[in-house]
C-alpha cells in the first residue's frame, strides 16, 4: 500500500456547501477505491492525506492535480510499501478548521498556515525543477545528473556595475524588480526552465525542440523593456534606462547535482552554457540585444512554428576557447535594436546617480 500527503491552496473562494460537497464525493469515491484518510481545511489550505492500493492512490492522486478548486498542489510525504493504514475507519475524514472551536484545532491552524507560508518561500528561492521533485514528494539529491540538448539563455542587465555604484539603493532595487518581474515572467510564459538568478541577470533553458519559445520569450520581454522605457516618461525615471542583453545557444549539456556534501547547485555545465553566456557579452558590439548561434537556428527548424518572427544573420563571432568563427543570429523586430550606444547609456546613468 501507498500514503500521500499533500497541502494545496484553493484555486478560488469555497463556501462551506463546496467543501461539504466535495467531503461527500470523496467518502462516496474512496470507498468505491478503497481509499482511506483525512482531510483538513484551513483558510483557503487543503491538508490531506490518502492512503490505499498503490494504483488507487495514484488514480486519485492524479485527478486532485487536475481539479481546478486545487492549486499550488505541493506534496510533503510519499510512504511506499506501508503495512497496514492509520485512518482505516474513514474514508474521508473532514475537519473544517475555520468553524472549529476545539482549542486543540489552535496548534494544528498554525501548524497548516506554516506549512503554506514554507511553500511559497520555497517557490520563490529554490530551482524550479529541484522544487517541482519536492512537489511530487522526491529527494532533490536523488536526481541524477545526466546529457542533455538544451537551448539556453542568458540574460545580463546592462550597465548594472555603473547602476550599483551610482544610484540610491531604492533606484538600484526598483529596476531590478521590474528587469525580473518582466524577464521570468515571459520566460515561464513560454515554457522556459529557470536555472539561476546571477545578481544581474538570469540562466533559464528549453528542451532543444522548444527552441522557438526561447526566441519568443527574448523577444517578448525585450519588447516589454522598450514600452516599460518609452512610458517612463521623466527624465528622472530610472526604468528609462532599462535595457538588457539575451544569448541563446543550443547543445548538448551536463544536467544534475553539482557539488558536495556541503551545498549543491542543480544546475547545467558544459560548453553550450559558455558560449550562451559569452553570445550574450555580444550584444553589446552587435546593436541587437538578442543574439543567438546558428545551433539555435537549426532547432528552431526541425521544430518549427507559425508565429516566429524573421530571423536575420547579423554576423560571424569568434568566442574565446573556439579556433574557428561562428555564425551569429537575432530576430528582425525593430525592438530589439540597441538605440542607445553603451558610452552614452553609462553617462546617462550615471547623471541620473548625481541628480
Amino acid at each position: 500500500m501507498k500514503r500521500i500527503t499533500y497541502i494545496s491552496n484553493f484555486s478560488r473562494p469555497l463556501s462551506l456547501d463546496d467543501l461539504d460537497s466535495i467531503s461527500e464525493v470523496s467518502v462516496r469515491n474512496n470507498k468505491r477505491d478503497g481509499l482511506t484518510g483525512a482531510l483538513f481545511c484551513f483558510r483557503n489550505i487543503f491538508y490531506q492525506i490518502l492512503e490505499g492500493d498503490e494504483e488507487a492512490v495514484d488514480r486519485c492522486f492524479a485527478r486532485i492535480e487536475k481539479d481546478d478548486r486545487h492549486s499550488k498542489v505541493f506534496v510533503l510525504q510519499v510512504e511506499q510499501d506501508i503495512d497496514r493504514r492509520k485512518y482505516s475507519e474513514w474514508e474521508m475524514r473532514t475537519v473544517i478548521l475555520d468553524e472549529s472551536t476545539d482549542p486543540l484545532m489552535r496548534p494544528i491552524r498554525n501548524l497548516l498556515a506554516s506549512l503554506a507560508n514554507t511553500h511559497r518561500t520555497l517557490e520563490r528561492y529554490t530551482p524550479q525543477r529541484v522544487l517541482e521533485e519536492i512537489e511530487k514528494g522526491g529527494l532533490p539529491d536523488e536526481i541524477a545528473s545526466s546529457f542533455q540538448d538544451r537551448t539556453v539563455m542568458f540574460v545580463d542587465l546592462f550597465r548594472s556595475t555603473s547602476i550599483f555604484e551610482s544610484w540610491s539603493v531604492e533606484n538600484a532595487t526598483m529596476i531590478l524588480h521590474r528587469f525580473y518581474d518582466t524577464a521570468l515572467k515571459a520566460i515561464k510564459e513560454y515554457g522556459g526552465i529557470i536555472s539561476k538568478l546571477t545578481g544581474d541577470g538570469i540562466m533559464a533553458y528549453w528542451p532543444r525542440k522548444e527552441a522557438a519559445g526561447a526566441l519568443k520569450a527574448s523577444a517578448r520581454f525585450l519588447a516589454d523593456f522598450e514600452q516599460l522605457r518609452a512610458r517612463s516618461g521623466e527624465s528622472d525615471n530610472p526604468l528609462r534606462l532599462l535595457y538588457a542583453g539575451v544569448g541563446l545557444s543550443t547543445g548538448r549539456v551536463l544536467e544534475g547535482n553539482i557539488g558536495s556534501s556541503i551545498y549543491m547547485d542543480y544546475t547545467l555545465l558544459g560548453d553550450t552554457v559558455n558560449t550562451a553566456a559569452r553570445l550574450e557579452g555580444v550584444t553589446r558590439k552587435a546593436g541587437w540585444t538578442l543574439i543567438f548561434d546558428n545551433p539555435t537556428l537549426e532547432a528552431v527548424k526541425e521544430n518549427p512554428v507559425s508565429d516566429l518572427p524573421a530571423i536575420r544573420k547579423v554576423g560571424k563571432f569568434r568566442p574565446a576557447g573556439k579556433s574557428e568563427p561562428i555564425e551569429i543570429y537575432t530576430l528582425d523586430l525593430n525592438q530589439l535594436k540597441m538605440t542607445m550606444n553603451h558610452e552614452n547609456l553609462q553617462r546617462e546613468i550615471q547623471a541620473l546617480g548625481n541628480a
